[in-house]
């Protein structure tokens, strides 16, 4: 899974040769590769969709002609990770006005399990935030190594008093998660109420 781009290559006036290459380079140690070549249509235009997990490079080629030189043609598409959290051990669902709460008694510890798309030696940022005196608050923030599996579990520690409500949201941060393989992602938040 990750993110789809459409690319297109524009060619103007050549002599004979009307064919250009398309390659893709995405970040890391993947390699480069071939991704369509071919004669420019009418317009002058050869289009492609890129399949992306990484941030990708993506190089339109003209290998010239007996009157044009070649060119080279590169341009950076932005991979977002997919991020994605479920929460465990509480005890129902409810809303408070028109937003959806997960319900703990006050004793019991809430389990965070963020799946986001691997990369090696790559962390999620686990946020917290409490309703307190009308608005959210930073609660304190932190960041967790995800497994190969790509997942990441958070145990938040049980508060022992009933009427708080707080919210989550796991993030990745290009280049303060562990890599810059992609860009700056947010997940949704979760919100949880501690009742008796």
């Amino acid at each position: 899974m990750g993110s789809r781009t459409s690319r297109t290559a524009r060619l103007g006036t050549t002599y004979k040769n009307r064919v250009v290459e398309i390659w893709s380079d995405p970040y890391g140690d993947t390699p480069k590769r071939l991704i369509k070549k071919g004669t420019v249509n009418s317009g002058g235009n050869l289009s492609v969709t890129v399949d992306m997990t990484r941030d990708t490079t993506v190089t339109a080629f003209f290998a010239g002609d007996a009157r044009y030189a070649p060119k080279t043609v590169k341009s950076t598409a932005y991979a977002r990770v997919n991020v994605s959290t479920s929460v465990s051990k509480h005890y129902k669902t409810g809303r408070i006005g028109s937003t959806t709460y997960y319900y703990f008694h006050k004793k019991t510890a809430p389990v965070f399990t963020t799946t986001m798309s691997y990369y090696k030696g790559r962390k999620q940022l686990f946020q917290l935030q409490v309703y307190y005196q009308g608005k959210w608050q930073g609660a304190g923030s932190q960041y967790f190594a995800l497994g190969t599996n790509g997942k990441s579990a958070v145990s938040l520690e049980a508060p022992g008093e009933s009427g708080i409500r707080a919210r989550m949201r796991s993030s990745y941060i290009d280049g303060s998660s562990g890599d810059s393989a992609n860009y700056t992602t947010h997940g949704a938040w979760k919100y949880i109420y501690f009742s008796n």
